[in-house]
C-alpha cells in the first residue's frame, strides 16, 4: 500500500493506494482507472464518473491539474514526506517563540559572554557556569535574539534555575 497526502487550496486529502484499481480516500473506497490520452492529458474513472483530466508538472511535488475546465494547484507526497514537513514546520514555529535556557547543573556563574538584545546562532557561546571545580560553556540552543539575561556573573544558581531567554 502506497499512502499519500494530496494538498488542493489548502486542503488536505489522504490517499492510499490499496491496489491497480482501487484507491480510499480520506476512508472512502473509491474504484478508479486511469487511462493517457495524450501528452499530459488522462481519462480518469471514479466509480462510474469519468472525467478528462490534464496535469503539467510544475515541480517534484507540485502539478497544475485541469478537470473539466477547472484549474487546481496540487501537492502530492507520500505520507511519509508530510510527517517529516509537520515536523519541520513545528520546529521553525517552536525556534520562533521564547525559549528558556535553564542552568544544567548547580554551579557559579563565572562570565557572561553576551548582553541583552544581542543577535546569536546556535551554538554561541553565552555564559561560562563553575561547577565542581570545572568550567562548563553554556551554548545557544538556537539561533535567535537574547531577550533577557536573568543572573549576574559571580552568582551560585541552582540546576534549573532560568539563566536567559531567546526568541
Amino acid at each position: 500500500m502506497n499512502e499519500y497526502v494530496i494538498t488542493v487550496d489548502d486542503k488536505k486529502k489522504n490517499i492510499t493506494v490499496l491496489n491497480n484499481s482501487e484507491i480510499k480516500l480520506n476512508g472512502s473506497n473509491i474504484n478508479y482507472e486511469i487511462i493517457p490520452s495524450g501528452c499530459e492529458s488522462y481519462l480518469m474513472r471514479l466509480n462510474e464518473k469519468v472525467y478528462e483530466l490534464t496535469a503539467v508538472k510544475k515541480s517534484a511535488e507540485s502539478y497544475l491539474l485541469i478537470v473539466g475546465g477547472h484549474q487546481f494547484e496540487v501537492t502530492v507526497r507520500t505520507a511519509l514526506q508530510e510527517k517529516a514537513i509537520k515536523l519541520l514546520e513545528d520546529a521553525q514555529a517552536v525556534s520562533h517563540h521564547l525559549r528558556e535556557v535553564k542552568a544544567p547543573m548547580p554551579g557559579l556563574l563565572l562570565k557572561i559572554k553576551r548582553n541583552e538584545g544581542d543577535t546569536i546562532s546556535q551554538g554561541d557561546s553565552i555564559m561560562i557556569l563553575e561547577a565542581m571545580k570545572m568550567e562548563n560553556d553554556l551554548r545557544a540552543p538556537a539561533a535567535g535574539q537574547i531577550k533577557k539575561i536573568l543572573v549576574k556573573e559571580g552568582t551560585a544558581v541552582e540546576k534549573g534555575a532560568v539563566l536567559f531567554t531567546i526568541e
